[in-house]
């Protein structure tokens, strides 16, 4: 999952004295009420933040077949978070969630189409030549993708599409972590062998993790050091990184001390695991307007009060900008 570009929603990396220091923490930086986003940057650097994420959509990008976007994210990011000296976890979704975002022209090809490859290959070089001061963290070529992704065949086209699509990325930056996103739900069941496969290119596995079950009621905040570990365990020696993760502090079966908890227990879980899960980005730093809110239902297609009330109290402060229990909590780890 990702807020709207609109938002210019960001993960800001929190280096967390109880947590080892080979780890990268993040905060989904969406903004408060009061509509500045440079001082939410600002509170989150005062907490520590040394990264910051930028997702961008490839179809949002691309007119008559050109690099023309409405708004140049790319170049603000690179006027502006050197200066903040953050960088950047790259997010360029092919794929977001339930939604193909490919350039309409491309659509109706598979993945895997030389004319696909060659259009990423090129959409990538006008990104990353706008972010030449930027330190890139790592780079994710599709979010979620399991949600779109629903036949062997889909995930064949994806997998042989990434791997021309890394190796296009990491001939302009070499030495940078490039993946894609998956549920981890999406490396249960028949999905499984068919994620796994299409991570055999990737330099690390990352995976967005929610406590939820299948009617989006949360599950107990202790449940997370074993699935942690069965993550490690599936990764067989990459690294995972927990691209994104959350807990909801209202709705089916949520309140504020469960979303605590889980932050508290994910972080004892953290500490035992440092080198396996180097990177982990907290969801979100403010729960979202009601316009948003609607924009999402209306994206995913849900009108399900169980998932709608999740989304809505994502954040570890409320919309007005009021800080909840479990953000506090997380400020005082830095003391």
């Amino acid at each position: 999952m990702k807020p709207f570009p609109i938002v210019l929603a960001a993960f800001i990396a929190i280096g967390l004295a109880s947590i080892a220091s080979a780890q990268t923490i993040g905060i989904a930086v969406t903004e408060s009420s009061a509509n500045d986003y440079d001082a939410d940057v600002n509170q989150a650097i005062r907490a520590g933040a040394t990264a910051t994420s930028l997702t961008l959509f490839w179809d949002d990008a691309i007119k008559a077949g050109r690099y023309a976007p409405k708004t140049d994210w790319p170049g603000i990011a690179n006027s502006y978070y050197p200066g903040k000296h953050i960088g950047i976890v790259l997010s360029l979704a092919v794929i977001d969630t339930v939604t193909d975002r490919r350039p309409t022209s491309l659509r109706a090809l598979p993945f895997d189409d030389p004319r696909v490859i060659s259009a990423f290959a090129s959409y990538a070089g006008e990104v990353l030549s706008r972010l030449q001061d930027m330190d890139i963290v790592a780079i994710s070529i599709g979010n979620e993708v399991d949600g779109y992704l629903t036949t062997r065949q889909d995930w064949d086209a994806f997998a042989a599409f990434f791997k021309s699509a890394k190796a296009a990325v990491q001939k302009i930056r070499p030495n940078t972590p490039i993946g894609f996103t998956t549920q981890w739900s999406g490396f249960q069941g028949a999905d499984r062998g068919r994620a796994l496969k299409a991570n055999a290119a990737s330099d690390a596995i990352f995976i967005n993790y929610y406590p939820l079950d299948n009617r989006v009621h949360v599950l107990p905040p202790g449940d997370i050091a074993p699935q942690l570990d069965a993550m490690v365990r599936m990764a067989a020696g990459k690294a995972v990184f927990l691209t994104e993760t959350g807990y909801p502090s209202g709705g089916c079966g949520a309140s504020e001390a469960l979303q605590t908890q889980y932050f508290q227990e994910l972080f004892k879980a953290l500490r035992r695991r440092a080198t396996d899960i180097p990177l982990v980005m907290l969801v979100w730093l403010h729960d979202i307007s009601p316009e948003s809110l609607q924009s999402f239902s209306r994206y995913y297609g849900s009108s399900n009060p169980c998932f709608l009330s999740y989304l809505a109290t994502l954040g570890l402060r409320s919309h007005d900008g009021r800080d909840k229990p479990a953000f506090t909590w997380l400020k005082q780890q830095r003391r």
